[in-house]
Protein backbone atom coordinates (compact mmCIF):
# COMPACT_ATOMS: atom_id res chain seq x y z
CA UNK A 1 0.00 0.00 0.00
CA UNK A 2 1.38 3.23 -0.81
CA UNK A 3 2.62 5.89 1.82
CA UNK A 4 0.09 8.74 2.93
CA UNK A 5 3.15 11.00 2.95
CA UNK A 6 4.40 11.03 -0.38
CA UNK A 7 3.40 11.81 -3.76
CA UNK A 8 2.13 8.39 -5.97
CA UNK A 9 2.13 8.90 -9.36
CA UNK A 10 -1.78 10.23 -9.91
CA UNK A 11 -0.66 13.02 -7.42
CA UNK A 12 1.87 14.06 -9.90
CA UNK A 13 2.04 15.43 -13.44
CA UNK A 14 3.83 12.94 -15.59
CA UNK A 15 3.05 14.08 -19.54
CA UNK A 16 4.96 16.87 -21.27
CA UNK A 17 1.00 17.94 -23.15
CA UNK A 18 -0.26 18.49 -19.03
CA UNK A 19 2.72 21.02 -18.52
CA UNK A 20 2.23 22.56 -21.93
CA UNK A 21 -1.38 23.30 -21.09
CA UNK A 22 -1.09 24.44 -17.78
CA UNK A 23 1.69 26.85 -18.36
CA UNK A 24 -0.39 27.99 -21.94
CA UNK A 25 -3.17 29.46 -19.77
CA UNK A 26 -0.94 31.84 -18.20
CA UNK A 27 -2.70 32.25 -14.56
CA UNK A 28 0.51 32.70 -12.32
CA UNK A 29 1.53 33.46 -9.59
CA UNK A 30 5.14 34.34 -8.43
CA UNK A 31 7.15 34.79 -5.52
CA UNK A 32 10.64 34.85 -4.35
CA UNK A 33 12.12 31.29 -4.77
CA UNK A 34 9.43 30.11 -7.19
CA UNK A 35 6.45 30.75 -9.34
CA UNK A 36 3.11 28.60 -9.82
CA UNK A 37 1.19 28.51 -12.93
CA UNK A 38 -2.74 27.12 -11.97
CA UNK A 39 -5.27 25.26 -14.02
CA UNK A 40 -8.35 25.12 -12.43
CA UNK A 41 -10.77 22.47 -13.53
CA UNK A 42 -14.60 20.99 -11.85
CA UNK A 43 -13.89 17.33 -10.89
CA UNK A 44 -9.99 16.91 -11.45
CA UNK A 45 -7.66 15.42 -9.42
CA UNK A 46 -5.45 17.30 -7.55
CA UNK A 47 -2.24 17.24 -9.14
CA UNK A 48 1.31 18.96 -9.24
CA UNK A 49 4.50 19.14 -11.11
CA UNK A 50 7.84 20.94 -10.40
CA UNK A 51 10.03 22.38 -13.00
CA UNK A 52 13.66 23.52 -12.73
CA UNK A 53 15.53 24.97 -15.93
CA UNK A 54 18.48 25.72 -16.65
CA UNK A 55 18.58 29.01 -15.33
CA UNK A 56 18.80 27.54 -11.63
CA UNK A 57 22.11 26.37 -12.52
CA UNK A 58 23.67 23.05 -13.39
CA UNK A 59 22.30 19.70 -13.06
CA UNK A 60 23.30 19.33 -8.85
CA UNK A 61 21.42 22.28 -8.43
CA UNK A 62 18.21 21.96 -10.70
CA UNK A 63 17.90 18.38 -8.81
CA UNK A 64 18.55 19.88 -5.38
CA UNK A 65 15.41 22.40 -6.82
CA UNK A 66 13.27 19.87 -7.38
CA UNK A 67 13.75 17.77 -4.40
CA UNK A 68 12.69 21.21 -2.65
CA UNK A 69 9.78 22.02 -4.20
CA UNK A 70 8.36 18.38 -4.41
CA UNK A 71 8.95 18.55 -0.37
CA UNK A 72 7.74 21.46 0.07
CA UNK A 73 4.76 20.28 -1.72
CA UNK A 74 4.21 16.98 0.47
CA UNK A 75 4.16 19.10 3.28
CA UNK A 76 1.50 21.12 2.48
CA UNK A 77 -0.58 18.76 0.65
CA UNK A 78 -3.19 17.94 3.70
CA UNK A 79 -3.81 21.65 3.81
CA UNK A 80 -5.14 21.64 0.04
CA UNK A 81 -8.15 21.53 -1.33
CA UNK A 82 -8.81 17.75 -3.02
CA UNK A 83 -10.04 18.14 -6.23
CA UNK A 84 -10.59 20.89 -9.00
CA UNK A 85 -7.24 21.36 -9.71
CA UNK A 86 -4.02 21.37 -11.40
CA UNK A 87 -0.27 23.36 -10.53
CA UNK A 88 3.19 23.69 -11.97
CA UNK A 89 5.83 24.95 -9.75
CA UNK A 90 8.55 26.81 -11.56
CA UNK A 91 12.28 26.89 -9.40
CA UNK A 92 13.51 30.26 -9.67
CA UNK A 93 17.12 30.82 -9.61
CA UNK A 94 18.11 31.87 -6.22
CA UNK A 95 16.40 28.87 -5.29
CA UNK A 96 19.62 26.63 -4.86
CA UNK A 97 21.21 28.67 -2.05
CA UNK A 98 17.45 28.71 -0.26
CA UNK A 99 16.52 26.44 3.17
CA UNK A 100 13.79 24.45 2.66
CA UNK A 101 11.85 26.16 5.12
CA UNK A 102 12.06 29.58 3.05
CA UNK A 103 10.73 27.65 -0.05
CA UNK A 104 7.80 25.76 1.93
CA UNK A 105 6.92 29.26 3.52
CA UNK A 106 6.98 31.14 0.14
CA UNK A 107 4.82 28.09 -1.72
CA UNK A 108 2.62 28.84 1.40
CA UNK A 109 2.33 31.95 0.37
CA UNK A 110 1.87 31.39 -3.30
CA UNK A 111 -1.00 28.85 -2.84
CA UNK A 112 -2.87 31.06 -0.50
CA UNK A 113 -3.05 34.01 -3.27
CA UNK A 114 -4.08 31.25 -5.28
CA UNK A 115 -7.02 30.47 -2.96
CA UNK A 116 -6.24 26.66 -3.27
CA UNK A 117 -5.32 26.27 0.74
CA UNK A 118 -8.02 25.57 3.24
Amino acid sequence: MPSKRGLSKSERITRRFEYSSIISQRDITAGKYLRAFLSKEQGAKRKAGFIAGKKVGPAVARNRARRLLKESYRRLKSELQDRGFKVVFVASPGISQARADDVEADMRRILSRMGLMD
